[in-house]
């Protein structure tokens, strides 16, 4: 029978079906390999067998408009002529952005997309790529020709995700929502990813400019938010007692991945997943195999090492602080550690102020610039770097003394 719309719908990842009873074209088809699927002509031409795509499905490519056109293609292939410069041409000029960002995306998800550090983006960051675009890219744009978009056309979509037209409250899951509220913040963050796209786009030829260039989009001031030494105080007593302001204690794994985040500068993902074989122990560091710079080498401080051959190990996962279903890390600090903060009676901080605080402490302590940036593992390497196996005496020295100050100030400073 003939490709219907249903049979479309049906179709599965890595299916191919072809049109075939009366009425059908010989050699006309449509394959799903990722997203949405594609129609396909498969025919020989000068002597060996071809692949033309015809377009993806949906607006316009309904079953019956992608079969006519692949008559017509096999009229181009009977008179002599290659249709395959024209029908990339035709469909690189009637992309959408949806379309754009859904090519983007595929090309990300196998590692050609680079970050500024020449490495492939990461899982968690391709997450947050695709929310963005599913929440706020294609609502607004996604209809639109990709190389038809203007300036102005970029301006607009920035205005509406400040004025929260985007904002949404979503069931993503049977436990899980996600709740978009845009604001210039995020407005500007799109507009980031939405410049990568094109800018990559750009690279390939799809279109000739990037329209987001030059659109104004809000910049915030650096966050250098850090505790004070009396709130580290707080902190240490609220994770000492273990439980929030309603008795409710808090999960072991939090409080213990919240203190070592303290003691030593890390971001919450490199100790959260924390795996034992980045654990080294005797040389004391941390040779995380991947940070937001790719591998990174940390010194770390007698009281994290002390603290970590504490912990106790399950044989079954890989990781330090392991999740209670699956073999995934735990996953539920950030909001444990807002309760945290909130019995510490800490207000505007975060996880991520926590490295703030620690490289706060250690300038106070009048370590070098280039010194706390190899305890916080900023890019920024040399050469022989590259070769060290071990992290510098120095440094362990630096991370020691700073974790040791912090750990002071957490437990013995009194609370107020």
């Amino acid at each position: 029978m003939p490709i219907t719309k249903r049979d479309v719908d049906k179709l599965q990842i890595g299916q191919t079906i072809w049109d075939a009873g009366r009425g059908a074209v010989m050699g006309f088809g449509v394959r799903r390999q990722r997203n949405l699927p594609a129609f396909v002509l498969k025919a020989r031409f000068q002597g060996r067998q071809r692949w033309f795509t015809i377009g993806r499905f949906g607006a316009p490519w309904t079953v019956e408009a992608a079969r006519d056109q692949a008559r017509v293609l096999l009229g181009q292939l009977a008179s002599g002529a290659d249709p395959a410069t024209k029908a990339a041409a035709d469909l690189i000029a009637s992309m959408t952005v949806a379309e754009l960002c859904d090519e983007y995306l595929e090309a990300a998800r196998a590692g050609r997309v680079l970050t500024r550090f020449g490495r492939p983006k990461r899982n968690s960051t391709l997450k947050i790529d695709e929310g963005r675009v599913k929440r706020h890219i294609k609502p607004l744009i996604g209809t639109k020709i990709a190389r038809k978009i203007s300036r102005a056309d970029v301006a607009k979509l920035i205005d509406d995700i400040s004025a929260g037209r985007t904002a949404a409250d979503v069931r993503t899951k049977v436990r899980g929502r996600a709740i978009v509220k845009g604001g210039a913040g995020t407005a500007s963050r799109v507009a980031d990813l939405l410049s990568g796209i094109f800018s990559w786009a750009q690279k390939r030829g799809v279109i000739d400019q990037n329209p987001v260039h030059g659109a104004e989009r809000y910049r915030g001031e650096p966050r250098d938010r850090f505790l004070r030494k009396d709130e580290l105080g707080r902190l240490g007593h609220a994770l000492a007692m273990g439980v929030d302001e309603d008795g409710r204690r808090f999960h072991p794994y939090a409080v213990e991945i919240v203190l070592l985040l303290c003691l030593t500068g890390c971001r919450l993902n490199e100790i959260a997943g924390l795996r034992w074989e980045e654990c080294d122990l005797d040389s004391s560091c941390l040779r995380l195999a991947q940070t937001k710079t790719g591998k990174s080498l940390r010194a770390v401080g007698s009281s994290v090492i002390a603290r970590l051959r504490a912990a106790t190990r399950q044989a079954e996962s890989p990781y330090v602080f392991p999740s209670v279903r699956g073999d995934a890390a735990y996953q539920g600090t950030r909001k444990q550690a807002a309760q945290i903060f909130a019995a510490a009676g800490i207000s505007n901080a975060t996880c991520h102020t926590l490295r703030h605080t620690f490289a706060t402490h250690a300038s106070e302590l009048e370590f070098s610039e280039l010194t706390i940036a190899g305890l916080l593992g900023h890019r920024g390497r040399t050469v022989t770097s590259r070769y060290a196996h071990k992290p510098d005496a120095a440094l362990v020295v630096a991370a020691d003394t700073v974790s040791a100050t912090i750990h002071s100030i957490l437990f013995s400073a009194p609370s107020t």
